[in-house]
C-alpha cells in the first residue's frame, strides 16, 4: 500500500513536470497585424508581385501578419499614401517615390537614382551595397521624419523606351520634336532640344494617333504591346534606354515597425528580395517575347551609338532642379551617385 502511494505520488510529479514544459513551450499571446497595401499600378507584373508578396509575409508569419492587397485610391489617394502609413491610417503600402518629392526631396532620385543605373543588379548594388549602403541610410533617415519606415525596395525593370513615328537615330534627332514624357527623362529632352508634355497614360495611344506628339518615353517593350503602342509608331529605341531599372518603396508606419518582433522584421524585408526576384524573371520573359513580337509587325528597331547613349545619360545630372540641391540628403545622394557613374563609365569625370 505504502509502494502505491509514492509510485501514484511519483506519477503525479511527472504529469506536473510534463504540463510545465508543455505549457511553457506554447508561445506567448502575439499581435495579429492586418494590412491592406496598395500601390500605384492598378495591373501589370508590378502589381501580381505585390500580392505574391503578400502572400508570402502571410504565410511566413503564420497569419501573425495579414496582407491582402487593395486597390490603388480604394482607401486614400495615391498621391497621399505617404501621409495615410505616416499617420497610420494604413499601415503599410508600397509607393513610388517619383509622386513625392515635394515632400520628402530625396524621393526625386529614389526611383530611379538619376537614371544612371542600367540594370536591377547595378541600382542594388549602388543603393545598398557601394560606400557602404550609405544612399539607403540616407533614404531611411529621411522617410523616418515623415513617420514610416523604409522596409526596402522592390526593384522592376522599367526600362524606359523611346518611340516615335518618326527616326531617332540619335541625340541630334530628338531636337524639335514634341515627345510625351516625365520627371527626370522630360527635363533630359527638354535639355536636348525636345518640346515635352506629360498625359495620363490611357491618353498616350490617342496622342500617339493624331499626332499630338511625335514620340513617347513609357515603360518597357512589353508594356508598350499591350497598349497598343506599335500600331500607332514605327521606331523604337532599343538602345539605350532613357531609364533602366526602377525602385518602389515598401514602406510601414514607423511605430508599428518599431514595435514588430525581429522574425516579422526579418520576414518583410524578405518578401522585398522576393518581389524584386519575380519582377525581374516575369519581366525577362514577357519583354524578350514584346520585341520579337513588334519585330514580326514591322517596327523599325534602332540601337544608337556609345557616344549618343552616354550624351543621354550624362544630361541626367545636367537637369536636375537645382532647388533639390539644397537639401542635404539630397546633395550626398547625388554625389555618391555621380562618384559611382563616373567609374562605370556613364557619366563623364568633371
Amino acid at each position: 500500500m505504502k509502494t502505491q502511494r509514492i509510485l501514484t505520488r511519483s506519477l503525479i510529479i511527472m504529469l506536473a513536470s510534463i504540463l510545465l514544459v508543455a505549457v511553457s513551450s506554447i508561445p506567448a499571446f502575439s499581435k495579429t497585424y492586418r494590412w491592406q497595401p496598395s500601390s500605384w499600378l492598378p495591373s501589370g507584373i508590378g502589381w501580381e508581385s505585390i500580392q505574391y508578396m503578400s502572400d508570402y509575409v502571410t504565410r511566413m508569419s503564420n497569419g501573425r501578419i495579414q496582407m491582402k492587397p487593395s486597390a490603388p485610391g480604394a482607401i486614400v489617394p495615391v498621391a497621399e499614401q505617404l501621409d495615410a502609413v505616416g499617420m497610420g491610417v494604413m499601415q503599410a503600402t508600397f509607393i513610388w517615390p517619383g509622386y513625392f518629392p515635394g515632400q520628402i526631396p530625396v524621393a526625386f532620385t529614389h526611383g530611379d537614382c538619376m537614371a544612371a543605373p542600367k540594370t536591377i543588379a547595378e541600382i542594388r548594388h549602388l543603393y545598398e551595397e557601394y560606400e557602404g549602403g550609405r544612399i539607403m541610410e540616407l533614404l531611411r533617415q529621411e522617410y523616418a521624419k515623415h513617420g514610416v519606415h523604409l522596409v526596402g525596395n522592390v526593384y522592376w525593370v522599367l526600362d524606359n523606351l523611346m518611340i516615335s513615328r518618326k527616326p531617332i537615330n540619335g541625340v541630334k534627332d530628338i531636337k524639335g520634336l514634341k515627345f510625351r514624357s516625365s520627371e527626370l527623362i522630360a527635363l533630359q529632352l527638354a535639355k536636348l532640344g525636345a518640346g515635352t508634355i506629360w498625359t495620363p497614360g490611357d491618353e498616350i495611344y490617342t496622342m500617339l494617333s493624331t499626332g499630338g506628339v511625335d514620340a513617347i518615353t513609357f515603360s518597357h517593350a512589353a508594356d508598350m504591346v499591350d497598349m497598343g503602342f506599335h500600331e500607332v509608331t514605327k521606331y523604337w529605341v532599343k538602345y539605350p534606354t532613357a531609364v533602366g531599372p526602377a525602385a518602389d518603396a515598401f514602406i510601414v508606419n514607423l511605430k508599428t515597425w518599431n514595435s514588430l518582433p525581429d522574425d516579422l522584421k526579418a520576414i518583410l524585408e524578405a518578401a522585398c528580395e522576393i518581389g524584386t526576384a519575380r519582377n525581374s524573371f516575369e519581366a525577362e520573359a514577357a519583354i524578350a517575347e514584346a520585341w520579337k513580337f513588334v519585330e514580326e509587325k514591322g517596327i523599325n528597331i534602332i540601337e544608337w551609338s556609345e557616344e549618343d547613349a552616354r550624351i543621354l545619360a550624362g544630361t541626367a545630372r545636367e537637369a536636375v532642379p537645382e532647388k533639390y540641391f539644397k537639401d542635404a540628403a539630397f546633395k550626398e545622394i547625388f554625389e555618391i551617385t555621380e562618384k559611382w557613374a563616373v567609374e562605370k563609365g556613364y557619366w563623364e569625370k568633371k
